[in-house]
């Protein structure tokens, strides 16, 4: 891992990119956390990020700001209650004071079976390797 990266991950926050049919890249601010070296982060199952993944996996990860390192790889799209609820809990950690706000809207979500995880694995393994952050 490059010292960019492991600065930037800092932040648990990403912009997160997709592509559109047209080859456009659309990319939103989205957080991330990180497990077994894949960046993961939660979404409502009917957003676009999903609806362009389910015909394109391509993903773009700019970590930390618009700018920041970028990180190319395959996303995927789970649906497995316990993945999204480890994520959920690491959100507590990572941005305590927006999940007082969120979190409401969020384990509703999770509860109706609309939330999603969207799980990037980095074209080069070797960026994130053993990589977990926040340990929950």
């Amino acid at each position: 891992m490059t010292p960019d990266i492991r600065s930037a991950l800092k932040r648990h926050l990403q912009w997160f990119g997709t592509y559109k049919k047209s080859g456009e890249l659309k990319s939103i601010q989205v957080w991330l956390t990180v497990r077994d070296g894949a960046i993961e982060f939660l979404t409502g199952g009917d957003s676009y990020k999903v609806k362009r993944l389910k015909r394109d996996p391509r993903a773009v990860c700019r970590i930390g700001s618009s700018n920041g390192p970028e990180i190319n790889g395959q996303a995927e799209i789970v649906t497995d209650e316990n993945a999204i609820q480890r994520v959920y809990h690491a959100y507590w950690k990572t941005h305590p004071v927006l999940m007082l706000a969120l979190w409401l809207p969020i384990s509703r979500k999770i509860k109706s079976g609309t939330q999603v995880l969207i799980r990037v694995t980095p074209d080069d393994p070797s960026l994130l390797r053993g990589m977990t952050d926040p340990v929950v």
